[in-house]
């Protein structure tokens, strides 16, 4: 398909990036794996333009962002809601509802205010965005210096143009059910599946981590998520630096939990309790600074069913 001008930033917002699933194979070469925060709002956005999982799309963090169309332009957006609208030509306003797919015509601007629930919306179109990959990802990761528009993981800013795909006519119109429209006001409690260094945590460390509550600090972005609470003690302070899975909960030195995210650093030598199940960090990806989590245990076996279920479903469009 060849490639047309597509979605001109009028205003990037407080923090959006041109993200897909993420750089994966990359860690030799000390590459974070970058890519959406939140799979399943992003999938959900891809599966409405029956785009495969892994087209590029942006995700807006906090709102605040406005977008024009440079040609007709097939777009579903998802995630935190942000009370858009569409603006047209003429100065009309027409609320622009989440969570399905939609058309905004040449010459018209989609906006959208602050995040009124959750944190990261994420905004779609028909083919994903043609952006040339690097290292087969053009997920933005600022601290690699690689990904975006500008291919040097500079975040999406006033002025810049995504190319798109030429788009079909034949447009369909479609919606999410209700059913999986998740409730982002809801209380969080996250799966850990115990592994890592599981070990070096006595009985009674682990059963004060699972009875805490735990609120994210201020300091978290998309490296990691803080948390303040309760301290936990580990019977090693310190391990040989090792490889880190998405979603590990780490333990510094003051007993704080960290638990790491797409931007994370691909080795560190902290005690790691064990992982966040990989669907619940969807909903993590939606928590704002001063909101409380707590932790349960997990089964790996049911975890990886429920992954797998997610997997197939939003895998069921070619790329």
């Amino acid at each position: 398909m060849k490639s047309n001008p597509g979605l001109y930033v009028i205003n990037a917002g407080l923090f959006s990036q041109l993200q897909d699933l993420g750089r994966y194979g990359q860690a030799k070469q000390g590459l974070s794996q970058g890519g959406v925060v939140d799979e399943r709002a992003a999938g959900w956005a891809n599966y409405l333009l029956k785009n495969s999982a892994d087209k590029s799309l942006i995700e807006i963090s906090f709102g605040q962002a406005e977008f024009a169309a440079e040609c007709d332009l097939q777009l579903a957006l998802t995630g935190a809601e942000m009370n858009a609208f569409i603006l047209t030509k003429t100065g009309k306003k027409t609320a622009q509802s989440n969570n399905r797919s939609f058309i905004l015509k040449k010459g018209q601007r989609l906006k959208l205010g602050f995040a009124s629930s959750g944190v990261r919306a994420y905004l779609a179109v028909k083919g994903g965005f043609n952006i040339p990959p690097k290292y087969g990802s053009s997920s933005t990761v600022k601290r690699n210096f690689l990904g975006g528009v500008d291919g040097a993981g500079g975040n999406l800013k006033s002025a810049d143009s995504l190319a798109v795909f030429e788009q079909v006519n034949n447009f369909i119109g479609t919606k999410m059910p209700g059913q999986f429209i998740a409730d982002y006001n809801k209380p969080l409690t996250l799966g850990v599946i115990e592994s890592y260094q599981c070990d070096h945590f006595s009985s009674a460390q682990k059963a004060k981590f699972y009875s805490s509550e735990y609120t994210i600090d201020a300091q978290s972005d998309r490296m990691g998520l803080r948390l303040t609470g309760q301290s936990i003690a580990c019977l090693s302070r310190g391990i040989i630096s090792e490889g880190i899975a998405l979603g590990s909960i780490q333990i510094p030195a003051d007993g704080l939990p960290i638990i790491l995210l797409q931007d994370r650093q691909t080795l560190g030598g902290y005690p790691k309790i064990g992982c966040v199940a990989r669907c619940d960090l969807s909903l993590l990806a939606q928590k704002s600074a001063g909101q409380k989590i707590r932790f349960k245990p997990a089964c790996l076996a049911d975890e990886q069913l429920r992954y797998l279920q997610r997997l197939r479903f939003f895998n069921q469009f070619e790329s």
